[in-house]
């Protein structure tokens, strides 16, 4: 499906000639601008879940199971594509890990396994909810780089119906985990924050040494 963004998401000409099939060619239009009238874009469209897309966007059962399947297929293109140990660019980084989140309607915690010489070998599901949740988060993300002989980490999450930006929670979070890690000699390089197809960052090594220059 045609895409005009660099995230995995369709234009909305592609998006309205996919939801035909649910709604009707005739309708498509008005129900793609009804959903971005009320959602506001389309990565919070496919993070809506199937029953309030019923309920509050007006869907039929069909046409909200489609959304999510094309929310699915478009995300599974952009993760397939990439390739681990291999270099890629911040931009290239940016839209896998927005990819991994396109459609989720709960948070969720990766992690991304780094070697020497920065490039992904790895990315791990750690867990559902906040990365703050609980203390399975730190012991599972220190087992996966363990396993993958890892001792460089990046870490994202998403917030659904939020803002990229970096919650209180996110920033301390992020500290004690940085910490944690570097005892065990393991370094968290970022914490990546995605929302509405949007991506915010926490550097950890600008958070954490103040003498490094910005």
């Amino acid at each position: 499906m045609e895409n005009n963004n660099g995230k995995g998401i369709p234009s909305q000409s592609a998006f309205e000639r996919a939801l035909a099939y649910a709604v009707g060619e005739s309708e498509s239009r008005e129900f793609v601008e009804k959903l971005l009238d009320r959602y506001g874009s389309f990565s919070t469209v496919f993070s809506t879940n199937r029953d309030e897309l019923c309920y509050a966007g007006g869907l039929n059962f069909n046409a909200a199971i489609l959304i999510k399947l094309i929310a699915y297929l478009n995300s599974r293109r952009v993760v397939e594509q990439f390739t681990f140990g291999k270099e890629h660019t911040e931009m290239e980084l940016r839209e896998y890990i927005c990819a991994l989140f396109l459609g989720l309607s709960v948070e969720r915690v990766y992690a991304l396994l780094l070697d020497d010489g920065d490039r992904v070998i790895a990315t791990e599901y750690i867990s559902d909810g906040t990365v703050n949740a609980s203390d399975i988060v730190p012991r599972k993300i220190l087992e996966c780089a363990k396993r993958k002989n890892s001792s460089k980490i990046i870490l994202a999450h998403n917030h659904p119906k939020g803002s990229a930006a970096a919650s209180k929670d996110d920033l301390m979070t992020t500290g004690r985990l940085f910490n944690l890690f570097a005892t065990v000699g393991v370094r968290l390089a970022a914490h990546y924050i995605v929302a509405d197809g949007e991506i915010g960052v926490i550097d950890a090594d600008m958070l954490y040494n103040p003498d490094r220059k910005r």
